[in-house]
């Protein structure tokens, strides 16, 4: 196990991310999951009766969470820009049954309700993490990532190339920006100088489940505003 420096190099720096938190970890066990579990991944099956442990080729701290940082980044700009969701009359043969009489679609309430949806698009610098793990496993596995956030598919968060260095130090837990990922809260910030939050989450992926989560300090990602 090496410790290293990983860099997503980011094809335009649009990244499609409501909180700005990006897990090492979780990318990894996604990359994980879409090579040994992709029926899973794809009909979403990952719920609370349903979890699957992955197996990364990460180190582990004396707590059992994988030793890997959050993404650190300099932010240049934030966006916000609606997803639509609209079923209209047209489409209702896709949708809808009307068992051969006339209908139509409520989009004000209902199975069929209109959305406006805001989404926050980031404009960033390249995505820097911190590791202990087995260089050439991470790189392979980070093959399969292809994107970074969410709306993939509308080409937000491509990443043009992965970067993997090994350096002198772990800056999994307390490196060059403060805290360095996710922490469970004792009680007291610390006096470093650095903002954090305090919100409850998960503290290992997959990291959307509304389970076992805890009270944490949440560290500041964005390097243009660290002290």
């Amino acid at each position: 196990m090496k410790n290293l420096k990983i860099t997503a190099r980011l094809l335009d720096g649009r990244v499609n991310s409501n909180d700005g938190i990006f897990n090492l970890d979780s990318i990894l066990a996604y990359a994980w999951m879409l090579e040994n579990h992709p029926d899973d991944l794809q009909n979403n099956n990952l719920r609370p009766d349903n979890v699957i442990e992955p197996d990364l080729p990460l180190a582990k701290d004396e707590d059992g969470r994988w030793k890997a940082s959050l993404g650190f980044y300099e932010q240049h700009a934030e966006i916000v820009e609606y997803w639509h969701k609209k079923v209209n009359d047209f489409d209702a043969a896709y949708y809808v049954d009307f068992q051969g009489k006339r209908g139509k679609i409520n989009g004000a309430s209902g199975e069929y309700k209109a959305y406006r949806m805001p989404q926050i698009i980031r404009v960033v610098s390249d995505i820097e993490f911190y590791a202990v793990g087995d260089p050439d496993e991470i790189r392979r596995l980070l093959g399969y990532v292809t994107n970074i956030g969410k709306k993939a598919s509308q080409g937000y968060g491509y990443v043009r190339e992965w970067d993997i260095e090994e350096i002198e130090d772990d800056y999994t837990d307390i490196g060059p920006y403060g805290i360095m990922r996710t922490r469970p809260f004792i009680g007291e910030l610390p006096n470093d100088g650095q903002a954090y939050q305090i919100k409850k989450v998960r503290l290992k992926p997959p990291y959307h489940l509304h389970i076992d989560r805890v009270p944490c300090i949440i560290p500041n990602v964005r390097r243009d505003q660290l002290a």
